[in-house]
């Protein structure tokens, strides 16, 4: 599976491409479900798709490139392409084994435990869910867990995939799912008593055409056309060898996730959908930029981890630190101080009140202080990986993941919604913080005058942006003062323009390298692309 930097850089674009593609779509899901499905109704079917959903976030392309991919590759590089065949069918009896089994089980568990909400009820101080919003709940839950079943094998059908070379189908087959719930949320809500159902026919329609696009794929490229029900593969045991303990190092954060989902829906209406909301927006530039820079230096990590060169690790660290740094506090400081109007523009219309974006906005600005701590994270983390260590990543998570249920538990009923997303941005700051200690001590100091002289310039440069962004927010609010699309884009799109465009300049004027990096960055990917 040798391959040359050209070609890897052209699968790389692809699959960023298509990435992108069902993160724009994604967007737009949110920004028709948002309006469109009354408070009750989307919390309801956000809380019960949480479950399915964990699985793309547990095994996603981090598992499935840790666990199936290099024992895929390894037969298919050392061995024939009938051994690689035949790992493949082996390797796709046991997920349909293993997925069956587990949506067999969570369609009869999961609404068992979601009818126990009001359990909660002592920690949130709140009052018990009305009956007919919890039997909502736990009807969604069971129509939409099956959904695991179908995103299962999607990720699953990745790995062999890419081992042959194949980009493009997995890059934008998980746009289908948005697609099919924008379709339905639109032209089916009328169809039953409640709209939220509409929503589940679009999981299904989503789950089944995304496997059925993997499917052909897979046979396409790789020959299998069918599952063997050979268990015996010597390939099998090294793959779920290799895949238990990156799960266990996502599940903690998955857990956060769904902790703080269950709180919410003990809460007032509306406030799952408060905190999704906010979260999706944290993430747009979590994905773009915090994942991208960890990605990009892992490689120099291991080969510098190889060679025992300390300094290369600790230079490379230091270089993927400056450089998150560099993407991710103007975007922290940007959500903070332009949340409000970006929620209008995006989300606050029809069943989306501008009570609920008040309430979105808050929780978006709390989590995007602990933005940096998010992106910093996935940075830190890599530095253990370099070293073959995932046991210390996973020990510090899982303690970030207990201190966020306890600070649950203390501060949601003094503070509700808001105390969540505060758990939330605490916890992963200890996690950085506590990461950032062990590569000290493991590499020596993470910091130089060099280092410190760069985070002083991108410190004051995003502080003069966001001055600009200020004003001019405050000037076009002035006039362009209506409800419209366009007084509202007005409000959100310049500041931010203005914002970019001053940022760029002043890092430009102070000589801050991450600049020409980014610059250089973009150009590879735009030549990657022709």
């Amino acid at each position: 599976m040798t391959r040359s930097k050209g070609e890897l850089s052209r699968f790389a674009a692809i699959f960023a491409s298509g990435t992108m593609l069902s993160r724009v779509l994604g967007l737009v899901r949110d920004m028709v479900i948002g309006p469109v499905i009354g408070d009750v109704s989307r919390d309801a079917f956000l809380l019960a798709f949480r479950f399915p959903n964990m699985l793309r976030d547990l095994i996603g392309e981090g598992a499935m490139n840790a666990a199936f991919v290099p024992v895929f590759a390894d037969v298919h590089d050392k061995r024939s392409q009938k051994a690689f065949r035949e790992l493949v069918a082996s390797a796709l009896s046991a997920m349909l084994l293993i997925l069956g089994v587990l949506t067999f089980l969570g369609v009869i568990f999961v609404p068992m435990m979601l009818q126990g909400l009001d359990a909660l009820g002592p920690i949130t101080g709140t009052e018990r869910i009305p009956q007919e919003n919890l039997a909502l709940i736990v009807s969604l839950a069971r129509w939409t867990f099956p959904y695991l079943f179908f995103i299962g094998l999607d990720v699953f059908a990745m790995g062999p995939l890419f081992v042959k070379g194949h980009y493009a189908t997995p890059s934008w087959s998980p746009a289908l799912l948005n697609v099919s719930l924008i379709a339905t949320c639109l032209l089916m809500r009328g169809w039953f008593p409640d709209p939220a159902y509409a929503l589940v026919v679009g999981v299904w329609l989503g789950g089944i055409a995304q496997v059925t696009v993997q499917y052909i794929a897979l046979s396409k490229h790789t020959g299998v056309w069918r599952p063997s029900f050979d268990f015996s593969n010597s390939g099998l045991p090294v793959i779920f060898t290799l895949l238990v303990p990156v799960l266990i190092g996502q599940a903690t954060g998955e857990v956060n996730k769904l902790v703080d989902a269950l709180f919410a829906a003990k809460l007032q209406n509306a406030t799952v959908s408060a905190l999704y909301f906010a979260n999706r927006l944290v993430q747009l530039p979590l994905s773009v930029f915090g994942f991208a820079t960890a990605a990009a230096i892992l490689p120099t990590l291991s080969a510098a981890a190889s060679r025992d060169d300390i300094d290369g690790l600790r230079d490379t660290l230091m270089h993927g630190l400056r450089q998150t740094l560099f993407l991710v506090l103007p975007s922290a400081l940007g959500l903070i101080l332009l949340g409000r109007p970006i929620i209008r523009l995006l989300f606050e219309r029809g069943n989306f009140s501008a009570e609920l974006g008040e309430r979105t906005a808050t929780a978006l600005a709390i989590y995007a202080v602990g933005l940096l701590s998010f992106a910093g994270v996935k940075v830190a983390v890599t530095g253990f990986y370099a070293v073959k260590d995932t046991k210390t990543p996973v020990i510090v998570a899982s303690i970030s993941m207990l201190l966020n249920i306890a600070l649950n538990c203390a501060f949601v009923r003094g503070l509700g919604y808001k105390g969540l997303a505060l758990a939330t941005t605490i916890s992963f700051t200890v996690n950085f913080v506590v990461l950032y200690i062990l590569l000290c001590e493991r590499f020596g100091r993470l910091w130089n005058p060099v280092f410190l002289n760069a985070l002083h310039r991108i410190f004051w440069a995003t502080l003069m942006a966001l001055v600009v962004a200020y004003v001019v927010h405050r000037k076009i609010a002035a006039v362009f003062a209506g409800d419209g699309v366009g007084e509202k884009a007005a409000c959100a799109l310049v500041p931010i323009a203005a914002a970019v465009v001053s940022y760029a300049g002043l890092a430009w004027l102070m000589g801050i390298e991450e600049l020409r990096q980014f610059a250089h960055m973009l150009r590879r990917r735009r030549q990657a692309d022709e």
